[in-house]
C-alpha cells in the first residue's frame, strides 16, 4: 500500500524500519516470530543518474539569465545541494582562498514553513575546493547581484528575494534545460555531475564523499582524513576542464 502512494525507496525504508521494530517485538516475547518476510522487500531501486558533460554544463550556465549562472556552475563544478546553495550567504565564500565554507542549508516544506539550519550530517558540513573559473564567476556575481554586507545571500531572485525551489525549477531551470538541449536533466544531477567530473581528475572515493558531503556511518572519519591539498587538486583538474570547454575567458561587461 505504501508503495502506491509513496516513492519506491520511500516505501523501501519504511519496510526496512518496521522489520527493525517487529524484530525488536521478537527480542522482547511480544511476537513469537518477524511477519516481514518479503524476499528484499527493504531493497532501494534507484533510477539511473544522468550527469552532464563539461562543456553542457557550460551550455547550461550559458543559457540562463547572468545572475543565476554562477549558481548553476557552483552545484555542477562544487557539487553543493540545492538547499546548500539557497543558503550560502557572502560571508560562506572566501574567494581569495577560493573555498565556500557549507554551513546551513534552506528548505521550504510542504506545509510553506521555511526553515534555515545546520546540514543534516557533520560531513555535510565542509569547505569545498572551487576551481578558478568558478572564482571568476562567483566574483562577478558577488559585484553584480549581491548585497554588501556579510549576511547577504548569495543567490536571491531579480527582485532580491530569497530563492525558492519549485518557482527556480520552473522559470529558470526548465526553460534553460529546453534551450541547452538537456530535457530531463533534474537540478540535483548537476550534484552528480560534480561528483562525476571530479572523480576524472584523479580524486579517490574518499576525497569525493568528502567533498560532496556524503553521510554514511563513516562519515567523521571520511571528512578528517580527506587531505585539503588534494582537494585543491581536484580543483586544480576541474579547472582546466573548465577552461578546455570555454569557460573562463568571459569578458568583463
Amino acid at each position: 500500500v505504501l508503495a502506491e502512494q509513496r516513492s519506491p525507496a520511500t516505501a523501501a525504508k519504511g519496510y526496512v524500519r518496521l522489520r527493525q521494530i517487529l524484530s525488536r517485538a521478537v527480542d522482547d516475547d511480544l511476537l513469537v516470530k518477524n511477519p516481514c518476510r518479503i524476499e528484499r522487500g527493504g531493497v532501494e531501486h534507484h533510477a539511473e543518474q544522468r550527469f552532464a558533460t563539461m562543456a553542457e554544463l557550460v551550455t547550461l550556465a550559458d543559457a540562463v539569465a547572468d545572475r543565476y549562472r554562477s549558481l548553476i556552475l557552483a552545484a555542477g563544478l562544487a557539487g553543493l545541494r540545492q538547499g546548500e546553495l539557497f543558503a550560502l550567504r557572502r560571508g560562506d565564500l572566501d574567494l581569495d582562498a577560493a573555498i565556500i565554507r557549507v554551513r546551513r542549508k534552506r528548505l521550504r516544506l510542504a506545509s510553506g514553513e521555511v526553515i534555515e539550519g545546520a546540514p543534516k550530517s557533520a560531513a555535510g558540513r565542509r569547505t569545498v575546493a572551487l576551481p578558478g573559473p568558478l572564482v571568476d564567476e562567483l566574483r562577478r556575481h558577488l559585484d553584480s547581484n549581491v548585497d554588501p554586507v556579510e549576511s547577504g545571500f548569495v543567490f536571491t531572485t531579480a527582485d532580491g528575494w530569497s530563492m525558492e525551489r519549485s518557482n527556480f525549477r520552473q522559470w529558470i531551470w526548465l526553460p534553460a534545460c529546453e534551450t541547452a538541449g538537456s530535457q530531463g536533466l533534474r537540478f540535483h544531477d548537476l550534484r552528480h555531475t560534480a561528483g562525476t567530473l571530479a572523480a576524472r581528475t584523479g580524486a579517490t572515493t574518499k576525497e569525493l564523499m568528502a567533498r560532496l558531503g556524503h553521510a554514511s556511518s563513516q562519515a567523521a572519519m571520511i571528512y578528517q582524513h580527506a587531505a585539503e591539498d588534494r582537494d585543491q587538486r581536484i580543483a586544480e583538474g576541474l579547472a582546466e576542464m573548465a577552461r578546455e570547454a570555454g569557460l573562463g575567458g568571459r569578458s568583463e561587461s
